[in-house]
């Protein structure tokens, strides 16, 4: 019981732990709330909630900026990724983040009334890069594990020979865990554009629910099981 509080409290100790618990909640109050009347007054509670928490998750990504020039020029632009499909969407994956962070900061200042600007525009701006984050992200990481299971099929000899290019069990777990998360929160970031977008603005609150809550649980279930790796 102790291990299990200290490894809680090391989760929600770091950044990343402590959006992905404010995450799960949110999402979880938005599923609650689908299974109530939409003029009751626990459904308007528990979206009151929702609401507060999207905009406290907006508040904590007002300096995530820094941190993504930082991932991408430390770790993504340096030389070592041989493959170029792997290469070209974890650039565009990168780009896209880039391209959100300052869109979702002049919308934020746009409903504060601080700048002269079209709220709703900048708004589309923001879930548009936003979908194209995630997407970039599930399709390079399912396509590590189309690379892993290809390999497994290779010959001892073809193993040794490309074993520094050898995709380990870890990464393609990471992978997969990747996929299906960013995979499930691409279905809500989809919603949040204009209908004319895919499925967007179709999603009812159990649905954009269900794919938030199973997108944050697998963010909070990768740093509980290998926050240590």
């Amino acid at each position: 019981m102790t291990d299990y509080v200290g490894q809680t409290v090391d989760v929600l100790d770091c950044y990343e732990g402590r959006d992905a618990a404010i995450t799960f909640t949110l999402y979880f109050c938005c599923l609650l709330s689908g299974f109530y009347p939409r003029k009751s007054k626990l459904h308007r509670s528990l979206q009151r909630i929702f609401k507060r928490l999207e905009d406290c998750r907006v508040v904590l990504r007002l300096y995530d900026d820094l941190t993504i020039l930082r991932d991408l020029f430390t770790y993504e632009l340096r030389p070592g990724e041989r493959n170029w499909i792997v290469r070209l969407l974890k650039c565009l994956h990168y780009l896209s983040w880039l391209c959100y962070y300052p869109s979702e900061h002049i919308g934020w200042l746009g409903e504060m009334k601080m700048l002269d600007v079209d709220a709703k525009l900048w708004d589309f701006y923001t879930n548009f890069f936003w979908s194209s984050a995630l997407l970039t992200s599930a399709l390079w990481n399912a396509y590590i594990i189309l690379q892993y299971m290809v390999q497994q099929s290779y010959s001892v000899e073809r193993k040794e020979e490309e074993k520094k290019s050898f995709i380990p069990w870890t990464a393609a777990r990471n992978a997969m865990l990747a996929t299906v998360r960013d995979g499930t929160e691409f279905m809500v970031a989809v919603n949040y554009l204009p209908r004319s977008y895919l499925w967007g603005s179709r999603l009812t609150y159990i649905q954009v629910g269900m794919f938030g809550t199973c997108s944050a649980f697998l963010r909070l279930f990768a740093l509980f099981k290998f926050h240590h790796e």
